[in-house]
């Protein structure tokens, strides 16, 4: 059966997945033959052998075990060498940065309904980072964390009452006669804000992932936009849709 395929320097790069319990285990093909494997729960990282330093590495992201809804080949930007860093967190950041090529998803498939919408509504699309922003603070205001804190609550209660009660003798501690050192009287300046930007700091904690999540989708309908302005200069069709030709619009 084949996978999500994707052309790449002048290779066929091909994903088959499969599920293994609560695993999904994914094996990158080169040209057919099978070059690396890995396994992993909502999503699988296949590094990409014999490529070019920096090497590129296929994500799977998979909703449930064995479905994949989507594979890209992550291809981290050159290192401008700023210095030496920790190599997980390098590692983070480059896939973090990394340009995304997205694979062809088999016709049929869950990823190639949600590669179909993707197309189709690219700005609908882009919209989910700012519904998932919305729907934590909506939560954090409904009280999930109080929520959780009556179920921990009774948890933390009954593991306190599991622990035996030590009775440790009593320890006089001497009583030190600390010198007194006279600091100097320092007259600060009385600094108040004014009331809107108090307000505005003291929700920043809901409005700032909205905010963020308006931003990624921002570059996303953008990078988007340049890919198909790509596709058309090479010949091939930028994607079906009317909120696809709506969004390729300059505004």
């Amino acid at each position: 059966m084949s996978g999500p395929r994707l052309q790449w320097q002048g290779r066929t790069l091909e994903v088959r997945t499969a599920r293994s319990g609560l695993h999904t285990t994914a094996s990158l093909l080169a040209d057919a033959t099978p070059v690396t494997e890995g396994r992993g729960v909502g999503r699988v990282l296949l590094p990409v052998p014999g490529a070019a330093e920096p090497a590129p590495t296929v994500l799977v992201v998979a909703l449930l075990p064995g479905a994949v809804a989507r594979v890209v080949l992550l291809v981290p930007r050159p290192d401008p060498g700023t210095g030496e860093a920790d190599a997980d967190a390098s590692r983070v950041l480059e896939l973090a940065t990394a340009e995304r090529h997205p694979f062809d998803p088999v016709p049929g498939t869950l990823a190639a309904r949600l590669r179909t919408f993707e197309e189709r509504h690219p700005r609908l699309w882009a919209s989910r980072h700012v519904v998932s922003a919305v729907v934590r603070v909506l939560v954090g205001l409904l009280g999930l964390a109080v929520l959780l804190q009556a179920l921990v609550r009774p948890l933390l209660r009954w593991l306190t009452g599991l622990v035996p009660d030590v009775d440790l003798p009593d320890l006089p501690l001497p009583d030190l006669d600390l010198p007194s050192i006279p600091w100097p009287e320092l007259d600060l300046p009385d600094l108040t804000l004014p009331g809107w930007l108090a307000a505005v700091l003291a929700t920043a904690e809901f409005w700032v992932p909205v905010l963020v999540a308006v931003g990624l989708a921002v570059a996303e309908v953008r990078r988007k936009r340049r890919r198909s302005a790509g596709r058309t200069a090479d010949g091939q069709p930028s994607g079906p849709g009317d909120d696809a030709v709506d969004a390729h619009r300059r505004p």
